[in-house]
Protein backbone atom coordinates (compact mmCIF):
# COMPACT_ATOMS: atom_id res chain seq x y z
CA UNK A 1 0.00 0.00 0.00
CA UNK A 2 3.18 2.44 0.68
CA UNK A 3 4.47 2.12 -3.18
CA UNK A 4 1.64 3.28 -4.67
CA UNK A 5 0.83 5.76 -2.73
CA UNK A 6 4.47 6.94 -2.68
CA UNK A 7 4.45 6.88 -6.83
CA UNK A 8 1.31 9.03 -6.36
CA UNK A 9 3.19 11.84 -4.87
CA UNK A 10 6.00 11.81 -7.03
CA UNK A 11 3.38 12.10 -10.04
CA UNK A 12 1.62 15.00 -8.12
CA UNK A 13 4.94 16.81 -7.60
CA UNK A 14 5.79 16.26 -11.21
CA UNK A 15 2.83 17.50 -12.48
CA UNK A 16 2.86 20.68 -10.37
CA UNK A 17 6.54 21.70 -11.75
CA UNK A 18 5.40 20.81 -15.04
CA UNK A 19 2.43 23.08 -14.81
CA UNK A 20 4.54 26.20 -13.47
CA UNK A 21 6.87 25.79 -16.32
CA UNK A 22 4.27 25.28 -19.28
CA UNK A 23 2.58 28.72 -17.59
CA UNK A 24 5.70 30.65 -17.63
CA UNK A 25 6.41 29.90 -21.02
CA UNK A 26 2.84 30.36 -21.84
CA UNK A 27 3.03 34.12 -20.73
CA UNK A 28 3.32 37.04 -22.62
CA UNK A 29 6.20 38.67 -23.32
CA UNK A 30 6.67 42.11 -21.39
CA UNK A 31 7.06 45.25 -23.37
CA UNK A 32 10.16 46.32 -23.47
CA UNK A 33 10.28 50.51 -22.51
CA UNK A 34 12.17 52.68 -24.77
CA UNK A 35 12.52 56.51 -24.53
CA UNK A 36 13.52 58.85 -26.91
CA UNK A 37 16.49 60.79 -27.24
CA UNK A 38 16.31 64.61 -25.67
CA UNK A 39 14.85 66.75 -28.50
CA UNK A 40 17.34 69.74 -29.10
CA UNK A 41 17.74 72.89 -31.40
CA UNK A 42 20.60 73.97 -32.80
CA UNK A 43 22.20 77.42 -34.02
CA UNK A 44 25.57 78.89 -34.55
CA UNK A 45 27.48 81.74 -33.26
CA UNK A 46 27.35 84.89 -35.15
CA UNK A 47 29.82 87.93 -36.31
CA UNK A 48 28.57 91.52 -35.14
CA UNK A 49 29.05 94.31 -32.78
CA UNK A 50 28.62 94.21 -28.60
CA UNK A 51 28.67 96.15 -25.99
CA UNK A 52 28.30 96.46 -22.45
CA UNK A 53 26.80 99.16 -20.75
CA UNK A 54 27.41 99.86 -16.55
CA UNK A 55 25.58 102.22 -14.00
CA UNK A 56 28.00 104.46 -12.21
CA UNK A 57 26.87 106.62 -9.01
CA UNK A 58 28.41 110.33 -9.40
CA UNK A 59 28.02 113.93 -8.37
CA UNK A 60 26.51 116.83 -9.44
CA UNK A 61 28.65 119.85 -9.96
CA UNK A 62 28.90 122.89 -11.34
CA UNK A 63 31.03 123.00 -14.82
CA UNK A 64 32.73 126.13 -14.17
CA UNK A 65 33.82 126.38 -10.27
CA UNK A 66 36.51 128.78 -9.25
CA UNK A 67 38.42 128.82 -5.75
CA UNK A 68 39.38 132.32 -4.84
CA UNK A 69 42.85 133.24 -2.84
CA UNK A 70 44.48 136.05 -2.29
CA UNK A 71 47.34 137.36 -3.87
CA UNK A 72 49.18 138.79 -0.82
CA UNK A 73 49.04 137.38 2.48
CA UNK A 74 47.87 139.40 5.16
CA UNK A 75 44.88 140.61 7.47
CA UNK A 76 41.01 140.41 6.32
CA UNK A 77 39.57 143.77 7.28
CA UNK A 78 36.94 143.97 5.01
CA UNK A 79 34.35 141.12 4.23
CA UNK A 80 32.07 141.61 1.00
CA UNK A 81 29.80 138.72 0.46
CA UNK A 82 28.50 135.62 2.27
CA UNK A 83 27.16 132.56 1.02
CA UNK A 84 24.60 132.31 -1.65
CA UNK A 85 25.19 136.17 -2.56
CA UNK A 86 25.52 135.85 -6.53
CA UNK A 87 28.25 138.38 -7.90
CA UNK A 88 29.79 139.68 -11.32
CA UNK A 89 33.36 139.68 -12.76
CA UNK A 90 34.97 142.32 -11.00
CA UNK A 91 32.84 142.59 -7.88
CA UNK A 92 35.00 143.01 -4.05
CA UNK A 93 35.08 140.05 -2.30
CA UNK A 94 37.08 140.95 0.40
CA UNK A 95 39.91 143.47 1.40
CA UNK A 96 43.21 142.37 2.71
CA UNK A 97 45.52 144.75 4.85
CA UNK A 98 49.30 144.39 3.09
CA UNK A 99 49.44 148.54 3.92
CA UNK A 100 53.61 147.56 4.45
CA UNK A 101 53.52 146.10 0.96
CA UNK A 102 51.98 149.00 -0.39
CA UNK A 103 54.40 151.69 1.71
CA UNK A 104 57.17 149.77 0.62
CA UNK A 105 55.80 149.74 -3.21
CA UNK A 106 55.51 153.53 -2.58
CA UNK A 107 58.76 154.50 -1.22
CA UNK A 108 60.63 152.39 -4.25
CA UNK A 109 58.37 154.60 -6.51
CA UNK A 110 59.54 157.73 -4.86
CA UNK A 111 63.19 156.71 -5.21
CA UNK A 112 62.50 155.99 -8.90
CA UNK A 113 60.52 158.65 -10.02
CA UNK A 114 64.08 160.78 -8.16
CA UNK A 115 66.34 158.93 -9.72
CA UNK A 116 64.75 160.33 -13.01
CA UNK A 117 64.59 163.29 -12.10
CA UNK A 118 68.36 163.46 -11.46
CA UNK A 119 69.46 161.79 -14.30
CA UNK A 120 67.19 164.45 -16.91
CA UNK A 121 69.09 167.21 -14.96
CA UNK A 122 72.41 165.88 -15.88
CA UNK A 123 71.47 164.38 -19.17
CA UNK A 124 70.39 168.62 -19.70
CA UNK A 125 73.61 169.64 -17.99
CA UNK A 126 75.33 166.86 -20.59
CA UNK A 127 73.66 168.02 -23.80
CA UNK A 128 73.86 172.04 -22.79
CA UNK A 129 77.55 170.89 -22.75
CA UNK A 130 77.71 169.22 -26.06
CA UNK A 131 75.80 172.42 -27.72
CA UNK A 132 77.86 174.47 -26.45
CA UNK A 133 81.31 172.93 -27.59
CA UNK A 134 79.84 172.13 -31.22
CA UNK A 135 80.57 175.25 -32.84
CA UNK A 136 83.93 175.84 -31.36
CA UNK A 137 84.97 171.97 -32.78
CA UNK A 138 84.20 173.04 -35.75
CA UNK A 139 86.00 176.38 -35.93
CA UNK A 140 88.84 174.09 -34.99
CA UNK A 141 89.28 175.93 -31.78
CA UNK A 142 88.61 172.31 -29.72
CA UNK A 143 90.48 169.47 -30.01
CA UNK A 144 88.84 166.35 -31.37
CA UNK A 145 89.15 164.30 -27.73
CA UNK A 146 87.58 166.69 -26.11
CA UNK A 147 84.95 166.98 -28.43
CA UNK A 148 84.28 162.89 -28.31
CA UNK A 149 84.39 162.89 -24.53
CA UNK A 150 81.67 165.44 -24.23
CA UNK A 151 79.62 163.70 -26.90
CA UNK A 152 80.20 160.35 -24.94
CA UNK A 153 78.80 161.94 -21.43
CA UNK A 154 75.80 163.42 -22.94
CA UNK A 155 74.94 159.92 -24.41
CA UNK A 156 75.71 157.83 -21.26
CA UNK A 157 73.49 160.75 -19.69
CA UNK A 158 70.79 160.31 -22.03
CA UNK A 159 71.19 156.20 -21.64
CA UNK A 160 71.02 156.78 -17.99
CA UNK A 161 67.58 158.66 -18.41
CA UNK A 162 66.44 155.85 -19.91
CA UNK A 163 66.88 153.11 -17.28
CA UNK A 164 66.09 155.39 -14.44
CA UNK A 165 62.38 155.79 -16.47
CA UNK A 166 62.45 151.76 -17.02
CA UNK A 167 62.98 151.44 -13.21
CA UNK A 168 60.39 154.42 -12.05
CA UNK A 169 57.71 152.06 -14.15
CA UNK A 170 58.74 149.28 -12.89
CA UNK A 171 58.16 150.40 -9.43
CA UNK A 172 54.56 151.87 -10.69
CA UNK A 173 53.59 149.01 -11.30
CA UNK A 174 54.19 146.82 -8.22
CA UNK A 175 53.08 150.15 -6.58
CA UNK A 176 49.90 149.55 -8.37
CA UNK A 177 49.92 145.90 -8.09
CA UNK A 178 49.82 146.14 -4.39
CA UNK A 179 46.93 148.33 -4.39
CA UNK A 180 45.20 145.84 -6.58
CA UNK A 181 45.42 142.63 -4.86
CA UNK A 182 44.47 144.72 -1.35
CA UNK A 183 41.52 144.03 -2.81
CA UNK A 184 40.30 140.44 -3.73
CA UNK A 185 38.11 140.28 -6.67
CA UNK A 186 36.03 137.67 -7.86
CA UNK A 187 37.34 136.03 -11.16
CA UNK A 188 33.66 135.26 -12.75
CA UNK A 189 30.52 135.69 -12.29
CA UNK A 190 28.49 133.32 -9.83
CA UNK A 191 27.35 132.16 -6.55
CA UNK A 192 29.47 132.24 -3.55
CA UNK A 193 29.85 128.94 -2.07
CA UNK A 194 31.99 127.41 1.11
CA UNK A 195 33.25 131.33 2.23
CA UNK A 196 34.83 130.75 5.66
CA UNK A 197 36.36 133.97 5.74
CA UNK A 198 36.86 135.72 9.38
CA UNK A 199 36.83 139.68 10.26
CA UNK A 200 40.44 140.23 11.22
CA UNK A 201 41.50 136.93 10.28
CA UNK A 202 45.02 136.55 8.84
CA UNK A 203 45.82 134.49 5.03
CA UNK A 204 47.82 133.44 3.46
CA UNK A 205 48.14 133.57 -0.95
CA UNK A 206 47.28 129.72 -0.69
CA UNK A 207 44.23 130.23 1.43
CA UNK A 208 41.01 129.69 0.11
CA UNK A 209 38.72 132.52 0.75
CA UNK A 210 35.54 131.19 -1.01
CA UNK A 211 33.91 129.35 -4.07
CA UNK A 212 32.41 130.85 -6.82
CA UNK A 213 29.98 128.38 -8.64
CA UNK A 214 28.54 129.56 -12.36
CA UNK A 215 24.92 129.25 -13.06
CA UNK A 216 25.44 127.60 -16.61
CA UNK A 217 25.87 124.05 -17.49
CA UNK A 218 26.49 121.31 -14.67
CA UNK A 219 29.08 118.42 -14.97
CA UNK A 220 29.49 115.13 -12.97
CA UNK A 221 32.11 113.55 -11.92
CA UNK A 222 32.41 109.82 -10.89
CA UNK A 223 35.12 107.39 -10.42
CA UNK A 224 36.06 104.02 -12.60
CA UNK A 225 38.39 101.02 -12.16
CA UNK A 226 41.81 101.41 -14.56
CA UNK A 227 39.56 98.43 -17.07
CA UNK A 228 36.73 100.79 -17.64
CA UNK A 229 39.11 103.60 -17.77
CA UNK A 230 41.01 102.25 -20.13
CA UNK A 231 37.66 101.61 -22.59
CA UNK A 232 36.26 105.37 -22.36
CA UNK A 233 37.30 108.59 -24.62
CA UNK A 234 37.12 112.19 -24.49
CA UNK A 235 33.41 112.84 -26.07
CA UNK A 236 32.07 109.83 -25.04
CA UNK A 237 28.47 110.31 -24.51
CA UNK A 238 27.08 109.51 -20.74
CA UNK A 239 23.61 109.92 -19.09
CA UNK A 240 22.52 110.68 -16.20
CA UNK A 241 19.32 109.88 -14.62
CA UNK A 242 17.80 111.65 -11.34
CA UNK A 243 14.52 111.69 -10.02
CA UNK A 244 12.99 109.72 -13.56
CA UNK A 245 14.61 112.19 -15.37
CA UNK A 246 17.43 111.45 -17.86
CA UNK A 247 20.46 114.02 -19.14
CA UNK A 248 22.53 113.23 -21.93
CA UNK A 249 26.34 114.40 -21.71
CA UNK A 250 29.88 113.92 -23.06
CA UNK A 251 32.97 112.99 -21.11
CA UNK A 252 35.14 116.01 -21.08
CA UNK A 253 38.35 114.90 -18.29
CA UNK A 254 40.11 111.11 -18.09
CA UNK A 255 42.16 111.24 -15.32
CA UNK A 256 45.34 108.64 -15.23
CA UNK A 257 45.95 109.64 -12.17
CA UNK A 258 44.99 106.62 -9.09
CA UNK A 259 43.21 107.65 -6.13
CA UNK A 260 44.95 105.82 -3.48
CA UNK A 261 42.21 105.33 -1.13
CA UNK A 262 39.89 103.77 -3.29
CA UNK A 263 42.05 102.39 -6.24
CA UNK A 264 40.08 104.43 -9.07
CA UNK A 265 40.56 106.95 -11.74
CA UNK A 266 38.34 110.06 -11.48
CA UNK A 267 35.99 111.02 -15.01
CA UNK A 268 34.15 114.02 -15.52
CA UNK A 269 31.72 114.77 -18.31
CA UNK A 270 29.53 118.43 -19.21
CA UNK A 271 25.89 117.78 -19.11
CA UNK A 272 23.36 119.64 -21.31
CA UNK A 273 20.35 121.17 -20.11
CA UNK A 274 20.58 119.60 -16.71
CA UNK A 275 20.53 123.34 -14.56
CA UNK A 276 17.57 121.65 -12.59
CA UNK A 277 20.01 119.62 -10.82
CA UNK A 278 21.24 120.54 -7.89
CA UNK A 279 24.98 120.52 -6.48
CA UNK A 280 26.14 118.25 -5.10
CA UNK A 281 23.65 115.98 -5.02
CA UNK A 282 24.13 111.96 -6.27
CA UNK A 283 23.04 110.81 -9.11
CA UNK A 284 23.59 107.68 -11.45
CA UNK A 285 25.75 107.62 -14.68
CA UNK A 286 24.80 105.28 -17.09
CA UNK A 287 28.02 104.52 -19.74
CA UNK A 288 29.27 102.37 -22.09
CA UNK A 289 31.84 100.28 -20.46
CA UNK A 290 32.80 98.39 -22.93
CA UNK A 291 32.93 97.45 -26.87
CA UNK A 292 34.04 95.16 -29.63
CA UNK A 293 32.90 94.78 -33.46
CA UNK A 294 33.33 92.48 -35.73
CA UNK A 295 33.61 89.86 -33.05
CA UNK A 296 32.35 86.46 -32.16
CA UNK A 297 28.80 86.44 -30.61
CA UNK A 298 26.14 83.73 -28.77
CA UNK A 299 23.21 84.20 -26.86
CA UNK A 300 23.73 84.41 -23.04
CA UNK A 301 21.32 81.19 -22.86
CA UNK A 302 23.52 79.35 -24.64
CA UNK A 303 26.65 78.95 -21.84
CA UNK A 304 26.31 76.98 -19.03
CA UNK A 305 29.40 76.82 -16.18
CA UNK A 306 31.28 74.10 -14.81
CA UNK A 307 33.11 75.25 -11.56
CA UNK A 308 32.88 78.56 -12.91
CA UNK A 309 34.05 78.09 -16.12
CA UNK A 310 31.88 78.62 -19.03
CA UNK A 311 31.22 76.36 -21.81
CA UNK A 312 28.30 75.63 -24.23
CA UNK A 313 26.88 72.09 -25.83
CA UNK A 314 28.41 71.63 -29.61
CA UNK A 315 26.06 69.21 -31.96
CA UNK A 316 28.57 66.67 -33.68
CA UNK A 317 26.82 63.47 -35.38
CA UNK A 318 23.98 62.75 -33.10
CA UNK A 319 26.08 63.64 -30.28
CA UNK A 320 26.19 66.67 -27.85
CA UNK A 321 29.56 67.66 -27.22
CA UNK A 322 30.91 70.09 -23.92
CA UNK A 323 33.16 72.80 -25.34
CA UNK A 324 34.50 75.30 -23.33
CA UNK A 325 34.72 79.08 -24.35
CA UNK A 326 36.64 81.91 -23.51
CA UNK A 327 34.31 84.98 -22.61
CA UNK A 328 35.19 88.54 -23.28
CA UNK A 329 32.44 91.52 -23.27
CA UNK A 330 29.19 89.96 -21.64
CA UNK A 331 25.49 92.38 -21.58
CA UNK A 332 22.63 90.65 -20.48
CA UNK A 333 21.26 89.44 -23.55
CA UNK A 334 24.97 88.27 -25.28
CA UNK A 335 28.57 87.29 -25.08
CA UNK A 336 31.33 88.14 -26.46
CA UNK A 337 33.20 84.72 -27.78
CA UNK A 338 36.84 84.71 -27.78
CA UNK A 339 38.04 80.92 -28.23
CA UNK A 340 36.14 77.46 -27.95
CA UNK A 341 34.07 77.80 -30.96
CA UNK A 342 33.66 78.91 -34.32
CA UNK A 343 30.53 80.26 -36.56
CA UNK A 344 31.09 77.01 -37.94
CA UNK A 345 30.07 74.92 -34.99
CA UNK A 346 26.61 73.28 -34.39
CA UNK A 347 25.56 75.04 -31.10
CA UNK A 348 23.10 73.48 -28.87
CA UNK A 349 20.67 76.56 -28.19
CA UNK A 350 18.06 74.44 -26.49
CA UNK A 351 18.15 72.99 -22.70
CA UNK A 352 17.15 69.89 -21.22
CA UNK A 353 17.49 68.36 -18.35
CA UNK A 354 18.75 64.92 -20.33
CA UNK A 355 21.43 66.90 -22.34
CA UNK A 356 24.94 66.19 -20.77
CA UNK A 357 28.52 65.78 -22.09
CA UNK A 358 28.51 62.38 -25.03
CA UNK A 359 24.42 62.85 -24.57
CA UNK A 360 22.97 61.25 -27.58
CA UNK A 361 20.33 64.02 -28.92
CA UNK A 362 18.27 64.43 -31.89
CA UNK A 363 17.46 67.71 -33.79
CA UNK A 364 14.21 69.13 -33.77
CA UNK A 365 13.26 72.52 -36.06
CA UNK A 366 11.18 75.32 -34.77
CA UNK A 367 8.05 73.57 -35.04
CA UNK A 368 8.47 70.74 -33.51
CA UNK A 369 9.84 68.28 -36.45
CA UNK A 370 12.70 66.13 -36.84
CA UNK A 371 15.38 67.75 -38.95
CA UNK A 372 17.50 65.90 -40.92
CA UNK A 373 21.53 66.20 -39.95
Amino acid sequence: MKKPVAILIVVGIIGVIGWAIAARIMKPKEEIQTKELPAVTISTASIGSIKHDTSIMGKIQPSDTYSVSPKVAGEIIEIYVQNGDTVKQGDPIAKIDNQKAIDSAKASLDAANASVRASQQQAATAADALNRMTPLFQAGDVAPQTFTSTQNSANAAQAQVASAKAQAESAKLNYDTQIEYATVTAPSDGTIQNQNMTLNGTVSQSSVLCVITGSGQRKVTFSVTEEILNNLSIGQKVTVEKNSSEYEGAITKLSRLVDNSTGLFAVEADLKNAEALADGVAAKVKLTAATADDTTIIPADYVYYSSGNPYVYVYEDGIAKRAFITLGITNESEYQVLDGITTSDKIVSSWTQDIYDGASVRIIDENGNISAD
